[in-house]
């Protein structure tokens, strides 16, 4: 008979094989050939294709046999073919090389083995996020600045909203040149960046992309077009825990682009986010974070409760009415991950 602790055991492992159910099939990218199988159906059963399996198990043929376990490429992953080189498989999968690069932490143009596992750029693992960004040393001062430009410091909040003075410091790094001098941006937007700042401990906030005209796939529907966004950089935070964060907030507009090397944030008044898995320019192509989705297709992403709030109305406090805006220098747009000057993607 068995004792009483061994059938609590045995209970409580039929309880959890009950809830938890079968583990994925995808959980351990490997498969037990079957007798009579071949590799074409087992390709066809993962949606993947026989010189992916082929290259995953260095296989020369196509023949298998029964009991024979089969590494099966899940999303993001794939495995050099003999005689690939980095180049042919960014070209294959839409990416650029120095981000195939990154994702791989690859130097130069090293020469690949056959059946080497690569990662693609945004199928990285999650980062590991430390319990705390640590608190800044002044909150609601942030610390600016565009690429190749030296940083600006601005106080965009203060105890009563948003400083005047702040505000314009913020609307300089958001102009390209003078054909934005009468442009302007909205209280709400400075104190979105402050209060990102002030969640990553005041780390440097890099301006890549703000004003724009309506173009291709930024119509007069786009955020940046109306002057309530910005495509930016936290300094030393990975793009998609920004992204995260961002989701939190509520009443904003949060955009992850795995390919590229901004995040989207923009203070328009509903809550809003997106994965675009296009390259920098490109026509969108919306997904999750576990792929891009059929062309023409928006998946739906679970969104999270926020956690925060930023209010619709924002006052601004007149502090320095004598103060006019810097201008950024006179300098083409930054050349952002991908070769592409100011991003041109579509934001819902």
């Amino acid at each position: 008979m068995p004792s009483p602790v061994w059938a609590a055991v045995a209970t409580l492992a039929l309880a959890s094989a009950v809830l938890l159910g079968p583990p994925r099939a995808d959980a351990s990218r490997t498969h037990t050939v079957r007798a009579g199988q071949t590799l074409g159906q087992i390709a066809q059963r993962y949606r993947v294709s026989v010189d992916d399996i082929k290259a995953a198990n260095r296989m020369r043929g196509t023949r298998i046999r029964a009991g024979q376990e089969l590494t099966i490429p899940t999303a993001g992953e794939v495995y050099a073919r003999p005689g690939q080189t980095l180049e042919r498989i960014a070209r294959a999968n839409d990416v650029s090389v120095e981000s195939l690069r990154r994702a791989n932490h690859l130097r130069g143009n090293p020469r690949l083995r056959a059946g080497q596992r690569l990662i693609l750029p945004g199928f990285e693992p999650a980062p590991t996020e430390p319990e705390s960004w640590g608190e800044p040393e002044a909150p609601g001062v942030v610390e600016l600045r565009r690429a190749g430009e030296e940083p600006i410091v601005a106080t965009l909040r203060v105890e009563e909203g948003v400083s005047r003075t702040g505000l314009r410091y913020l609307e300089g790094m958001l102009r390209r040149d003078e054909r934005d001098i009468d442009r302007h941006t909205t209280p709400r937007m400075a104190l979105l960046l402050a209060q990102i700042s002030d969640h990553f401990g005041g780390r440097t906030i890099t301006v890549v992309s703000g004003f724009r005209d309506p173009r291709r796939f930024s119509g007069s529907g786009s955020q940046h077009v109306a002057g309530i966004a910005s495509d930016i950089q936290v300094q030393g935070v990975p793009h998609r825990t920004v992204w995260e964060y961002c989701r939190t907030i509520d009443a904003v507009g949060c955009g992850f682009y795995p390919r590229s090397s901004f995040v989207h944030v923009d203070a328009r008044e509903e809550r809003t986010h997106w994965v675009d898995w296009s390259r920098p320019g490109r026509r969108p192509r919306y997904g999750t974070l576990r792929g891009p989705a059929p062309r023409g297709r928006r998946p739906f992403i679970s969104m999270p409760d926020p956690t925060e709030t930023l209010p619709i109305e924002v006052p601004v406090v007149e502090d320095d009415p004598m103060y006019v805006a810097p201008m950024p220098s006179a300098q083409p747009a930054p050349v952002v991950a991908g070769g592409s000057r100011e991003d041109d993607s579509e934001e819902p």
